[in-house]
């Protein structure tokens, strides 16, 4: 008599064995798009500038962007870039390999997170993942050289160990490690997401089977929440400590992940309910609708108070989104599209009882959507131009002919012809700094810097360049590719 204890064994692992097997897939065949084109978001360009600087600048513990030392992001995909192009790699594969690598364990952590949340229901975890990688708007960010798709990461990971260290209270130090690594990649916001978990289990307080102080009040919880808070702005003391008599250095991890979602206050602030469906739903409004109704029942049906700390964060990340003061964007859902996704595997477990079924409804909704397989018109992976001239081609002339005794100035008010400003460090200033005018506002510029007199170069479109070109002594043009104008002049008329 066969023994049925090989085919039982197999069929415990079948669903796990089915989801790795759904990553390799997923990443191998949106890996063969990496190398197409070049970037082409405006905040390319400044991963671009910001990962090539370590070796223009000779300093691999500070992020330079314009050549000027910044606290805008940390370093940690930075660092990823500027090492694939140190070992040769082309740049453009080297800017998009490490958020194809990011989307790669972020479908990992999804599928850990199923597991945790949905434990009983080992299919959950084959068909969540499933679902993150049907959405578009995850392969595009996956295939850029955003930091999005590794924040993604971060926060999925950090959700998975809040989880454990909830039951188990030994673990809140790995927490504190997964806070420190957002830290670096693009900000705590696992810490954020902490506090959303407490204040969403404070005000259930009733509906917990175990006392939320009982799980906070422990040394493990409180010296890791120390400890994390300390990690998590770690980068920032540092580059404190070092720029403290150099006023040059801007930006802040307050200002870029703090301030800009501090509610707002007047309705003349308030988002509109189209600008706010946009922001939340996308491109993707019925399978986000379906996370965040999953996320609703599970912890009823599951009959496990504690999943609501992932209802809370949920929700009070979308009522931050809506009253945030600062600019937010639609790309910031991607932070919760790994949770909305395990809500729904969730959501067709509670309505169809058998795992089966609902591993069967996670592939006809990846189905219904468009699956999981996009091809490169579908990521946006072509090139960047104006009028038909790359960044490249558009600014190599410029910084071929610069001078060093010159100072660039580039005009950026006449918003179609705008190139980015990471696209002018990368291709035409090298190490030197360079004058961004967003209105005519040259002789201010000029004084700002601290102008006393010598020879110009710049970079302005016809309309641009007509408002300014009568201030110049020894003035000189010569046309661009995409229609630019190349201009130099000996220096400013007097008066002017």
């Amino acid at each position: 008599m066969t023994s049925r204890a090989p085919l039982s064994a197999f069929a415990n692992r079948a669903p796990y064995v089915v989801a790795v097997l759904l990553i390799f897939v997923l990443v191998g065949w949106h890996g063969q798009f990496i190398s197409v084109g070049m970037i082409s978001h405006f905040d390319e360009y400044y991963t671009f500038e910001r990962s090539v600087s370590f070796a223009r600048m000779e300093d691999w513990w500070a992020v330079y962007s314009r050549n000027e030392p910044t606290l805008k992001k940390p370093p940690l995909q930075y660092w990823m870039i500027a090492g694939l192009m140190e070992l040769g790699v082309s740049d453009v594969i080297a800017l998009r390999a490490p958020s194809l690598l990011f989307a790669g364990l972020t479908l990992c952590a999804t599928g850990l997170l199923a597991r945790i949340v949905l434990p009983q229901h080992p299919w959950a975890v084959a068909s969540a993942v499933l679902i993150v990688a049907s959405s578009q708007s995850f392969w595009s960010n996956a295939t850029s050289a955003m930091l999005d798709q590794g924040a993604a990461f971060f926060v999925t990971l950090g959700l998975v160990t809040m989880l454990l260290a909830f039951e188990r209270p030994r673990l809140w130090p790995l927490f504190a490690f997964v806070v420190f690594l957002g830290g670096l990649q693009k900000g705590p916001v696992a810490l954020g997401f902490l506090l959303f978990a407490v204040l969403a289990l404070a005000v259930t307080a009733k509906l917990q089977d175990v006392p939320l102080r009982v799980r906070l009040r422990n040394r493990w919880f409180l010296g890791s929440l120390f400890l994390a808070l300390v990690l998590a702005f770690s980068w920032q003391l540092l580059q404190d400590w070092r720029f403290a008599q150099d006023d040059a250095i801007g930006g802040s991890v307050e200002k870029e992940m703090i301030n800009r979602f501090v509610p707002s206050v007047g309705d003349e602030a308030a988002r509109t309910w189209t600008t706010i469906r946009w922001l939340i739903l996308g491109n993707e409004p019925i399978p986000r609708l379906i996370g965040f109704l999953g996320l609703l029942v599970i912890p009823f049906s599951l009959k496990r108070p504690l999943l609501l700390g992932l209802t809370g964060i949920a929700f009070i990340f979308v009522v931050i989104m809506w009253m945030a003061s600062g600019n937010v964007y639609a790309r910031y859902m991607l932070l919760l599209t790994p949770l909305l996704a395990v809500g729904t595997a969730g959501l067709f477990v509670t309505l169809l009882r058998k795992d089966h079924f609902a591993a069967l409804a996670g592939i006809a909704l990846s189905v219904w959507i468009g699956g999981p397989f996009f091809g490169n018109a579908q990521l946006g992976l072509e090139a960047a131009t104006r009028n038909g001239a790359t960044f490249d081609e558009i600014l190599h002339p410029v910084g071929a002919a610069l001078q060093p005794d010159e100072i660039l100035i580039v005009c950026a008010w006449d918003r179609p012809m705008r190139i980015p400003p990471g696209a002018y460090t990368v291709y035409a200033a090298g190490t030197a700094h360079f004058i961004r005018l967003r209105q005519d506002n040259l002789t201010e510029a000029l004084d700002d810097w601290g102008y006393t007199g010598g020879p110009l170069r710049g970079v302005c479109s016809p309309s641009e360049m007509a408002q300014i070109a009568d201030r110049f002594d020894g003035f000189a043009t010569q046309t661009l590719p995409g229609g630019y104008l190349h201009w130099t002049a000996s220096g400013l008329k007097a008066g002017s």
